[in-house]
């Protein structure tokens, strides 16, 4: 693992202990819990931070069995990207779903620059009605209780570990929006999204190096933000000044009637 994504992975964690409930160690890492929070994928987890030295994904799998009994789905978080790969086969033959993550790191101007749209700071109300409407476009979108469970997860972050909404607006309302965190001298860009509407006007990328210019701002000499390894946006990152500094895995089963954007 390089020094930045370990870096990334020990902020990821930190903010995680921040947001649970509870954890519980087990043999290979930490478990988090969020009571609050049953049904969303990324809130209750299992985050492998030891060397799994001769450990399969069935071993994996009867850990987390045991540690998420009473909740609907299972996740494993697997640093390493070695150690994911070579897990991989063997939890989609229980049934998981693998997610090749890829960590990127602002080290560059982007190709171009910003301030061709404005971009504001809003607050969490301001906020919702957009965050709920963006999970009104995933397959999770009929039901209403899944809706409102998972926006307000972006008050919890705010009142909890402080994050900061960075919106753009079209067409009189906010058509854009990411969420940054900052802890010392470390910051993430996450949750970075635009209404199909209005995808295709350069958005996303406004608020996002909205957010990088604040991190910086705040004294931040270290901004990542992820994606998925198989999807677009890694490639806007990457114009945006962002390069990848390592991979990770995360493997998934979710029940039959809730779809995998349900994680979020």
């Amino acid at each position: 693992m390089t020094p930045e994504l370990r870096r990334a992975m020990d902020f990821g964690r930190r903010m995680q202990e921040r947001l649970s409930t509870r954890t519980e160690p087990f043999t290979w890492g930490t478990a988090f819990f969020d009571d609050r929070y049953s049904d969303r994928y990324y809130s209750n987890l299992l985050w492998v931070t030891r060397p799994l030295d001769g450990v399969t994904a069935a071993d994996l799998a009867v850990e987390t069995d045991r540690l998420q009994a009473g909740l609907d789905h299972r996740l494993v978080c697997i640093d390493d990207d070695d150690e994911g790969e070579g897990l991989r086969r063997g939890f989609e033959a229980v049934g998981y779903r693998a997610v090749h993550s890829v960590t990127m790191v602002h080290r560059r101007e982007p190709d171009r620059g910003s301030g061709r749209l404005p971009v504001e700071e809003v607050d969490w109300p301001t906020l919702r009605p957009v965050v709920e409407e963006s999970f009104r476009g995933e397959p999770s979108g009929g039901d209403e209780d899944v809706i409102r469970s998972l926006a307000d997860h972006g008050r919890l972050r705010g009142e909890i570990i402080g994050a900061r909404y960075f919106a753009a607006r079209a067409e009189g309302g906010i058509a854009s929006f990411c969420y940054l965190f900052v802890d010392g001298d470390d910051a993430q860009v996450e949750d970075v999204y635009t209404l199909e509407a209005f995808r295709g006007r350069g958005l996303a990328r406004e608020v996002i190096l909205r957010a990088v210019t604040e991190a910086r701002a705040a004294g931040c000499g270290f901004v990542f933000i992820g994606a998925d390894e198989e999807d677009w946006p890694k490639h806007l990152y990457g114009k945006l000044g962002f390069d990848p500094v390592g991979r990770s895995w995360e493997f998934l089963r979710w029940p039959d009637e809730r779809p995998p954007s349900s994680v979020m």
